[in-house]
């Protein structure tokens, strides 16, 4: 692993190094983390996911801040000799699916796939959620207080989310538009990354969402999971 930036607030690492013969390369977003020994530990997600890209980049937003602490002139400028020229992808759970919407604002990114992106974690655009006060208390200012106006019109977007109640709030809020696949699964809650790899179907499902290859229908018959699209 290669380390490409390290402040107070983000950390971004490449698999490996930038070279002339990579052409596709994959950003992955770290969500918040899990409590470990009293710790919250962000770890870099998606390595399997990586494995048909010719370069993995992972992202973090170490003040659990979903960009609102970040300094996204820093981070392109970091990221550009590993992203100029190449196709890029990109893929996040929770917060880091919301990341990589934003992201796709300030590269050109073909394909974001997105695992129970919130909509916002703002008091101010949804009250009613609480589950990350803990971490949005400590965000002095909402630069980016929602995902209303950060999906772009050329970005093939995938959102997947559960039908929990407190995820519902969120992929109700999605806006609808030809590029977006904001897909609910019946079962499941906001760990449904978690698992779908259980399960044995993340893999297929992420593949088929980078190659074009992903309807409502395939998901369906060849997950057998009971999703619909919204």
């Amino acid at each position: 692993m290669e380390p490409i930036l390290e402040t107070e607030t983000c950390g971004i690492e490449a698999y490996e190094s930038a070279s002339d013969w990579q052409n596709t390369v994959l950003l992955s977003f770290t969500g918040i983390g899990h409590a470990m020994g009293g710790l919250d530990v962000q770890t870099p997600e998606f390595f399997g996911a990586g494995r048909g890209f010719d370069n993995v980049i992972f992202i973090s937003d170490l003040a659990r801040s979903w960009g609102n602490a970040l300094d996204f002139d820093e981070i392109v400028a970091a990221l550009r000799p590993f992203v100029a020229g190449r196709k890029i992808f990109a893929i996040g759970n929770s917060m880091g699916g919301f990341l990589g919407v934003v992201m796709s604002n300030l590269l050109e990114i073909d394909t974001v796939v997105a695992f129970v992106p919130q909509f916002s974690v703002s008091a101010r655009v949804l009250w009613s959620e609480h589950r990350w006060r803990n971490h949005r208390v400590h965000i002095k200012e909402f630069k980016i207080p929602s995902l209303a106006d950060q999906f772009n019109a050329k970005t093939q977007y995938y959102l997947f989310s559960s039908n929990s109640w407190p995820d519902r709030k969120h992929w109700k809020r999605f806006p609808a538009q030809p590029n977006i696949e904001n897909i609910v699964l019946k079962d499941g809650a906001h760990n449904l990354a978690a698992g779908l790899k259980k399960s044995g179907q993340l893999s297929g499902l992420i593949e088929a969402c980078f190659t074009g290859q992903f309807s409502i229908g395939w998901m369906n018959d060849t997950l057998g999971v009971g999703a619909r699209k919204i």
